[in-house]
């Protein structure tokens, strides 16, 4: 690759690294406090799914956005007002503004995911996606590490942690100036635009959503349910941090692999994974000791798989504006799975304990199986 491609391909997933890091320090810290002051699992969750309903609101008008900016003031843009959001929850910590405060903060987020997604993918060539979205999705995986396992230390050390998250997200706005004095290469592709049948099409996303009320939307309430079933908070940050580590183990291992075989046996494989979690999970409801661990890195490795497979079969389809278009299409149904899933899974585990909520994650899961049999990989 050019020297121009060779900056995009590693700054992009650094910057993510640092914002992921930031955002889930700054938020699980929040939501777990939130926990210790008696706010129920319900209530937690919505706040948590506050940042997924920003997410999804933004990644619906990305396309609009970069086709008016341009994928580097549109992505670097939006990294500059992301930490706004988290210095107005760390100088005003309550409820209320927590929740408005994810709100906002997920807005400029799901700008950063279309755009610098798009970015990378559409830039690397199609022999090599595979290994360059695996290291992309890896840096994110390495922030879900990073966050809530440098919040377990500043837990043990007895030092503020906000403000630190808060750092982090400035150092990736920081980190993205760059940027913006490299103008958005033509894509690698072959063809220069494409596009997916509909049927085809509609089932991607639909996976796609199945793959966030999964991955992101369950992993994230698995902190809180630790806490709610009697764990420390120190505890349930480390649960934070396997669920991290699953993530940032698995993705370019996945990316390498669907290089190699294709992304037909990976997600199928995925889903029979993630189903068998779910059923550990209904198993052992009334006492689940080490299976919340087991379950949170399946679902933070395996999950994100799912994801990751899907990205580089709509790179392999398409370039250009269509794979921006794309590209937020498949952010928004991921984000609608992500967003429903804290509030939703707080509720059945509100409802019905942990077998409730397992019992949802294995239906979720068969079902994710069924739809992929639709997808049609090129």
């Amino acid at each position: 690759m050019s020297t121009q491609l060779s900056k995009i391909a590693l700054i992009i997933p650094l910057i993510y690294f640092l914002f992921v890091s930031g955002e889930f320090l700054t938020l699980t810290a929040i939501s777990l406090r939130l926990t210790q002051q008696g706010y129920s699992a319900f209530a937690v969750g919505v706040a948590l799914s506050a940042l997924w309903v920003g997410i999804f609101a933004s990644s619906l008008l990305a396309h609009t956005i970069v086709g008016r900016l341009g994928l580097a003031r549109a992505f670097c843009g939006a990294c500059l007002l992301a930490p706004l959001p988290l210095v107005v929850i760390l100088l005003v910590p309550n409820y209320v503004v927590f929740v408005i405060g994810a709100l906002a903060l997920g807005l400029a987020g799901g700008v950063i995911w279309v755009s610098g997604e798009s970015w990378l993918v559409g830039s690397v060539p199609a022999a090599q996606r595979g290994f360059y979205v695996g290291l992309f999705e890896t840096s994110v995986g390495l922030g879900l590490v990073c966050g809530p396992l440098m919040l377990a230390g500043l837990l043990g050390l007895g030092l503020p942690s906000v403000p630190f998250g808060v750092g982090l997200a400035v150092l990736a706005a920081l980190m993205a100036l760059p940027l913006l004095r490299l103008p958005a290469p033509a894509p690698t592709l072959e063809r220069p635009s494409g596009h997916a049948p509909p049927g085809v099409a509609t089932a991607i996303f639909l996976v796609a959503a199945l793959s966030g009320l999964m991955e992101s939307g369950s992993s994230a309430l698995l902190p809180v349910v630790s806490v709610q079933l009697g764990a420390s908070l120190e505890s349930a940050a480390w649960l934070g941090t396997i669920i991290g580590i699953g993530s940032a183990a698995l993705q370019l291992p996945a990316g390498v692999l669907t290089d190699r075989l294709g992304s037909r046996r990976l997600i199928f494989a995925s889903w029979a994974v993630l189903a068998g979690l779910g059923l550990l999970l209904l198993l052992v409801a009334d006492a689940p000791g080490l299976a919340l661990w087991i379950a949170g890195f399946g679902f933070g490795g395996v999950g994100g798989a799912i994801y990751t497979a899907l990205v580089i079969d709509l790179g392999h389809r398409l370039s250009g504006p269509a794979l921006v278009q794309a590209m937020g299409r498949m952010v928004t149904s991921y984000t609608a799975g992500t967003m429903i899933g804290p509030a939703l899974g707080g509720l059945l585990f509100d409802l019905g304990g942990l077998a409730a909520l397992a019992s949802a994650i294995l239906i979720g899961a068969l079902a994710g199986g069924v739809l992929s049999g639709f997808v049609k990989h090129p």
